[in-house]
């Protein structure tokens, strides 16, 4: 397995509680490799406005490679998602998803898809919600096969979203999709939260799982909670899995501790 943290590309608007390493973008990446991280996962909001050849210039400075462009803060910054019932929020959302695609294409790799995809609205029929959302996954997850990207499923907690939350959820999800350009991530605070036997989410879902996301219990730094790292990254050997591990997690105390602590809590158990 190698080791990725998230960072915020330019276009990212610098608030507290980001979960992604935040500022100058050169200057995260060099924090980054001064840590010993093997990748960035880059965390977008609207990727039209990222400047894909400066980036990739920058990436190829340090040496390193992008396994996972996240599409969280489209959603997170915007409130834009694939749900909402006005047409030009939908589309906005959808067109933001395949601009995120492009960005991934650069790269050869795949993108997320969480709270982007959305949920359930007040007084809106859960029936057509959930029709809205497969129609706009399929055109998105369509659109990525022409590019040979992968768009990975995440399911999302209770709390950040009401429509598939756990790891057996976003599993069948996946399956009714029906792509092999649509698969599934987990994510361990998520999971922690949501999945009643997390060893049987990864024993069932190994064969779609293809990115994982590190928080701890608290989505703190891996190590500033209650989940247990060991067990867990024992977990996904056994299982087969050698892909990406990615540290999505506050910037608590502050980003530079976080980064730190997530490098000497994870690393040594790869």
């Amino acid at each position: 397995m190698k080791l990725a943290y998230q960072v915020s590309t330019p276009e990212v608007y610098r608030l507290p509680g980001i979960t992604s390493y935040q500022g100058d973008f050169e200057k995260s990446l060099r924090a980054l490799k001064d840590h010993g991280y093997d990748g960035v996962e880059l965390m977008v909001r609207d990727p039209r406005l990222v400047d894909a050849v400066e980036l990739t210039g920058l990436l190829d400075k340090f040496d390193y490679e992008v396994p996972m462009v996240c599409t969280g803060e489209i959603y997170g910054q915007d409130k834009l998602s694939f749900a909402d019932p006005r047409d030009e929020v939908r589309n906005e959302a959808m067109d933001r998803v395949k601009a995120a695609v492009n960005l991934a294409a650069n790269f050869g790799k795949q993108i997320n898809l969480g709270r982007a995809r959305g949920g359930y609205h007040p007084g809106v029929d859960q029936e057509s919600t959930r029709r809205r959302i497969f129609d706009a996954v399929r055109e998105v997850t369509d659109y990525a096969c022409k590019k040979e990207v992968i768009i990975a499923l995440e399911p999302v907690n209770t709390l950040g979203l009401n429509y598939i939350n756990t790891t057996l959820e976003g599993l069948e999800y996946v399956k009714k999709v029906g792509s092999p350009y649509f698969r599934l991530m987990i994510d361990t605070a998520h999971m922690h939260i949501e999945d009643p036997d997390i060893e049987e989410s990864v024993r069932k879902g190994i064969e779609y799982i293809t990115f994982v996301h590190l928080a701890d219990s608290n989505r703190k730094y891996p190590g500033a909670g209650k989940f247990d790292f060991p067990c867990f990254i024992r977990l996904l050997k056994g299982a087969g899995y050698d892909g990406w591990v990615s540290v999505e997690a506050f910037p608590v105390p502050d980003q530079d501790t976080a980064l730190k602590k997530s490098f000497e809590n994870i690393h040594p158990l790869l």
